[in-house]
């Protein structure tokens, strides 16, 4: 009996033994797999690693983050989760990583945060962990958030440049331009290498229509990263908002030429099970007219078996010179079939935005067979907007105007024009500007009619309705009109003060204005005091308000014409002299930005 327990428990750690060296072997491979790159290859490996120690976490973990860095996030975050909750789970602070970038690519920012958070538990002092924690903030649009976990992170390590860049960001997407660019700027303090600083500093002076410092921040930007396409295109945006077409030009076609294969076949791939297999294909390209097939598998190139190849080689072997060929091996449905390709210039789909805005230069210098074939392109390989690079643009409102307004639809024409932000309406962008100009002279003939509606009311004494006339043209006139406009309306207020008297719905729009002031909620009272003045522009008081405001949000601009505006209306107030060096206080504020 006793020789028989020992046989017993000697098969067993046989058993225990056998199933031990194979574990270690599953997972030396898929480890050294991993190692590589080839994360397709690693996860066969993990996954048998699981199933022979269902019970132990790590494998669980080496699992989630193949799948995590093979872009298969919903099973990474199903990974994780069991080997982070499984008994004795090691590197947990690891696990929870992986696990918020799995959440975050997958748009789920709450528990993205929430993972970060238990990271930061278990490492609390680290600056990093804060620095992304500030990043998912940011994208969750908790900006407040996000700029109190960059603080943390910089309190942790005072030369962390990425704190800064957190910091500036979430700053900046407060519109707390001041403070956004002071952070940047101490991000390039500590290292004037990093691009993302210079990106985000362009960003936000072009926001601020201070297109000649955009510029000088992308041309830092390429310094730093010359290969990054769209620091070209960023910086071509810049100079072509300026109305300095022939610089516009020289970094676009860079942009496009950094996007554009010299000779390739137009396909990218998977590696599955050590294979590359056909994920997208390029429509028009070389593979496409060959009739090459999502989930076709490569498994040979120029006779080469493809087999463990990385995607590096797999792209190397498939491009070469354009107009030579290249012979696949494919397998289809258990079908073996060879295929050769000749390769072609491809221009790939990233490339179509930056076709869209060469194509509308051209068309600003007057070169409108260039600016059709770069439009031609653009939609060819992907469908695209091309007045709209930038979703909602004002560019593309203006043009969608001007095409209502020629075809006789004045009021939707009109319609687009009034629901884009004043703001949006910069001089410094001369294209826009230009297109605006285009736009306002479609208009001329219907702000003459109100004007002339208003003329005849006022020689009637019929002075609220003179009024309204006036305040539809004031909507839809030009710089010139509106100075005449505003000069007519002000003269009847100052003969006729009982008129100042606010509207109803107007009144209703300035004491939610207030409110909001005294809330310390400037923005928002910004826009109720606009509401305001497009029912009643003729309504002095108004203007002195939103140029306070606009003040305290420091945007000096704004606040000079508004003020500017006030004092046009009532030149003989009191204390006219303190607000023209009111004024003269905010000019000097500008020049000390600039």
């Amino acid at each position: 009996m006793k020789k028989l327990r020992i046989l017993f428990i000697t098969v067993i750690l046989v058993i225990l033994c056998n199933s031990a060296l194979s574990q270690g072997k599953q997972f030396e491979k898929g480890h050294a797999a991993y190692l590589k790159g080839e994360y397709s290859n690693a996860i066969p490996f993990f996954i048998e690693c699981t199933k022979l120690a269902p019970q132990d976490g790590d494998y669980y973990r080496w699992l989630g983050y193949a799948y995590d860095n093979n872009g298969q996030y919903q099973e990474a975050v199903e990974s994780l989760k069991k080997g982070i909750n499984l008994p004795h789970a090691k590197n947990k602070e690891n696990a929870w990583s992986f696990l918020a970038i799995a959440y975050d690519n997958l748009g789920q920012l709450d528990l993205a945060i929430s993972s970060i958070k238990k990271m930061i538990e278990l490492e609390p002092d680290s600056s990093k962990n804060f620095v992304r924690l500030s990043r998912y903030y940011r994208e969750n649009k908790q900006y407040d958030e996000a700029i109190t976990a960059a603080k943390r992170a910089i309190e942790l390590k005072p030369d962390n440049a990425d704190g800064y860049i957190s910091l500036g960001a979430a700053y900046g997407r407060k519109k707390q331009y001041d403070e956004a660019i002071k952070a940047l700027k101490k991000s390039i303090e500590i290292n004037p290498k990093n691009e993302n600083a210079y990106d985000w500093m362009g960003g936000l002076l072009m926001e601020k229509n201070a297109y000649n410092e955009a510029a000088a921040a992308y041309k830092k930007a390429i310094e730093t990263a010359p290969s990054v396409p769209v620091y070209y295109f960023y910086l071509s945006e810049a100079y072509y908002k300026m109305g300095s077409y022939d610089n516009a030009l020289v970094p676009i076609n860079k942009a496009i030429e950094l996007w554009t294969i010299q000779g390739g076949i137009g396909i990218s791939f998977d590696i599955i099970n050590y294979y590359p297999v056909v994920k997208e294909i390029n429509d028009p390209g070389p593979a496409k007219k060959a009739d090459m097939q999502i989930g076709d598998k490569i498994i040979e190139i120029d006779g080469k078996s493809t087999k463990a190849w990385n995607l590096e080689k797999i792209n190397s072997g498939c491009t070469g010179v354009a107009g030579s060929k290249v012979n696949l091996t494919i397998e289809r449905s258990k079908k073996i079939i060879k295929q050769s390709i000749v390769r072609e210039k491809i221009v790939q789909k990233a490339a179509a935005s930056s076709l869209g805005l060469r194509s509308i230069i051209y068309r600003q210098m007057g070169n409108f067979n260039e600016a059709l074939n770069d439009a031609r392109l653009a939609s060819s390989i992907k469908s695209v907007k091309l007045l709209s690079q930038i979703k909602d643009s004002p560019e593309a409102s203006l043009l969608e105007a001007t095409a209502y307004a020629k075809n006789g639809r004045i009021n939707e024409a009109i319609n687009v024009y009034l629901l884009m932000p004043e703001e949006d309406l910069s001089s410094k962008n001369i294209p826009l500007m230009n297109n605006r100009i285009v736009l306002l002279q479609t208009f001329k003939s219907l702000v003459k009619e109100h004007r002339d509606k208003a003329s005849l009311f006022k020689s009637k004494n019929q002075y609220k309705e003179a009024l309204s006339e006036l305040s539809i043209a004031l909507k839809i006139a030009d710089d010139t009109e509106t100075q005449a406009i505003l000069d007519n309306m002000f003269s009847m207020i100052r003969s006729n003060p009982l008129l100042s008297e606010l509207p109803e719905d107007a009144r209703k729009n300035a004491i939610r204005a207030e409110m909001l002031v005294k809330e310390g909620d400037f923005e928002q009272a910004v826009s109720e005091f606009k509401k305001a003045i497009q029912i009643a522009p003729y309504v002095a008081k108004l203007y002195y308000n939103i140029a306070l405001v606009d003040g305290e949000l420091k945007k000096y601009p704004s606040a000079i014409r508004y003020m500017k505006i006030y004092l046009q209306a009532e030149p003989d107030t009191p204390n006219s002299r303190v607000l023209k060096d009111e004024i003269i206080k905010w000019e000097f504020l500008i020049e000390k930005e600039l």
